[in-house]
């Protein structure tokens, strides 16, 4: 697993210095004793650090604490199984219903759809 170090915390803005394999913008990161700090990287500033911003409050962060690269994407449920459910940021059902069906996971971070796909017409939505 790819881990790196905070170099620097500054309100939800957090510098990471990764020494092996640099993660990609937009990755998911996690810090904390239980990993409960969640931070996706916005900006590659070289070869050996990231800025990423908390998605989650920064308490208890400091320089020098271990940061782990999820591997991925900000992930949400997509589908039917959605509907009438509700989620917090980070795609966590907070409503007390159970686990999720029929959904898939997608990234956020997506190109919106064509011109051609867009809706033209006022509807009730």
């Amino acid at each position: 697993m790819n881990t790196g170090r905070i170099l620097a915390v500054r309100g939800s803005v957090v510098d990471i210095r990764f020494d092996k394999k640099l993660p990609p913008i937009h990755s998911l990161l996690r810090a904390g004793d239980q990993q409960q700090i969640v931070i996706e990287v916005l900006d590659q500033h070289d070869v050996h650090s990231v800025r990423g911003i908390a998605l989650t409050p920064t308490q208890g962060l400091a320089r020098g604490m271990l940061v782990q690269d999820t591997g991925g994407p900000l992930q949400a449920p997509v589908g039917k199984g959605i509907r009438s459910r509700m989620f917090d940021v980070l795609g966590n059902t907070i409503d007390n219903q159970g686990a999720l069906n029929d959904v898939q996971w997608r990234s956020v971070n997506q190109d919106p759809p064509s011109l051609v796909r867009r809706s033209t017409q006022s509807e009730i939505f």
